[in-house]
């Protein structure tokens, strides 16, 4: 197991920060840099590192609104860019990684956790036996400038409120995620 550690997004070292963009960069380099650009530029509020021997080899960022939804207020949790570097996957480090977010998403209170990923590629992969499950609609966000666009590759996970959940995914209304997506 790689050791993981949390660190809050204003005190990530040159070190991290240089080799997130590294680990970035590997695992997303199909999407182009006008979608990274003007879709996924969110701020997290602190980023989960794996190591081994000294070397990060994984990544993930967290992310926290609130979104209005159906009358009610959702704290909502993300969980973005999830990465491990080719030569460490196949250990489970991108499964603890994301266990490791869900335990700090619920320190923080979230409701619902919801991550980007490619459900089409792996339907029942690791976010799957995490518990996530795929929204059956697109939801809308705003993107860098200010146009509303549609996604629909969400994966939403209970974290403290099963209710919202539930209200979540079995609505017919579009969830609108605020601006930016993770």
């Amino acid at each position: 197991m790689a050791p993981l550690s949390f660190v809050p997004n204003g005190q990530l070292t040159p070190d991290q920060k240089l080799s997130g963009r590294r680990l970035q960069n590997e695992c997303f380099s199909s999407v182009s840099a006008e979608v990274l650009e003007r879709c996924f530029f969110a701020e997290p509020f602190g980023q989960v590192f794996a190591s081994e021997n000294g070397t990060i080899v994984g990544q993930s960022k967290l992310f926290t609104r609130k979104v209005p939804f159906e009358g009610r207020e959702v704290l909502l949790g993300g969980i973005g860019g999830v990465c491990v570097t080719a030569s460490a996957r196949n250990r489970g480090t991108a499964t603890q990684m994301t266990s490791r977010c869900i335990e700090i998403l619920k320190e923080t209170r979230c409701d619902v956790a919801c991550l980007t990923a490619n459900i089409k590629d792996f339907p029942e992969g690791l976010y799957y036996r995490l518990g996530f499950r795929a929204m059956k609609r697109e939801v809308s966000f705003e993107d860098f400038d200010g146009r509303i666009r549609h996604e629909g590759s969400e994966m939403f996970l209970p974290v403290c409120s099963n209710q919202l959940f539930e209200l979540i995914m079995k609505s017919d209304k579009t969830l609108h995620m605020g601006r930016g997506l993770w």
